[in-house]
């Protein structure tokens, strides 16, 4: 009788009400959204940085190319699968289209890929999707290639005798025709010209990415991910994020559609004209 008197007198512990319970779970719903966007952000600095990283590892490929090929830059071919024993720099005229989009034998048969024998490094991380020109809409599959290489770096069409001819879109300057080897980059020197790009999903096709410079006009669109930036490699080595400034730029889409950059309070468009300089400079008429 005692042990069971003892026993109703012992006291439980205390417990949350019903109130509390609720601004605790208030409390931790606040933090959570304070933390998410910290933690959205960190991860897409660490993805940009995997991108740069990427970048970064195939201009070492394409200085290596140049290395033991007397200073001469890989072949960057407009539209001309296979015209090289095996391909360009990278078989990419199938690279916004099926099965191509997807598959990285084009990568493993391209001129560079023997210096790296890594596919992870022809794709930003960031890209999860692929433009498919066939059905003109975008798809969920995975891509074999995010990067293309800057069409003043031997860029040209095949011309049917083992050479590349050189094209000069639009009103470029026909005074700044591709570089054929690394000595001649020159306008602008290697410090500052651009060698691959992060290219947008929409025009990502034969791997050679170009704009008109004295136009105001894209021709391919440069990627905008990571927290609205892009990642490019230059002819010195280094790599850089760009952090696109116009909204316009970060949203580029229709592949068909105006191709002009609007005017930013009636000055040139900021970012196009941080490309164009990086491809051709002096813009000369």
């Amino acid at each position: 009788m005692i042990k069971k008197i003892m026993k109703s007198n012992e006291r439980h512990p205390p417990a949350f009400t019903l109130i509390e319970l609720l601004v605790v779970i208030a409390i931790i719903a606040i933090l959570a959204a304070m933390l998410l966007p910290a933690l959205s952000k960190a991860k897409a600095r660490a993805r940009g940085a995997q991108c740069l990283s990427n970048s970064k590892q195939l201009q070492l490929c394409w200085t290596m190319y140049a290395d033991d090929n007397r200073d001469a830059i890989v072949p960057n071919l407009i539209n001309s699968p296979n015209s090289w024993v095996d391909g360009s720099w990278s078989d990419g005229s199938v690279a916004n289209d099926l099965p191509g989009a997807t598959t990285n034998y084009f990568v493993r048969i391209g001129l560079l890929f023997k210096y790296n024998a890594s596919v992870q490094i022809y794709t930003c991380p960031d890209q999860q999707q692929v433009y498919v020109m066939t059905y003109t809409k975008v798809m969920p599959f995975p891509p074999a290639r995010s990067y293309s290489i800057s069409g003043q770096m031997n860029g040209g069409m095949d011309d049917g005798n083992n050479s590349i001819a050189p094209v000069v879109l639009g009103s470029n300057p026909g005074s700044a025709t591709a570089y054929k080897k690394t000595s001649q980059i020159n306008r602008p020197g290697p410090a500052k010209a651009f060698v691959f790009v992060d290219e947008s999903l929409y025009t990502i096709d034969d791997g050679f990415f170009a704009v008109r410079v004295n136009e105001d006009l894209w021709d391919n669109f440069p990627a905008s991910r990571h927290g609205d930036s892009g990642s490019f490699s230059f002819a010195d080595g280094h790599s850089e994020l760009k952090h696109w400034k116009v909204p316009s730029t970060k949203t580029l889409s229709d592949p068909w559609g105006n191709t002009a950059a609007p005017k930013v309070g009636g000055q040139r468009n900021p970012d196009l004209q941080w490309i164009s300089e990086r491809y051709i400079d002096p813009p000369a008429p």
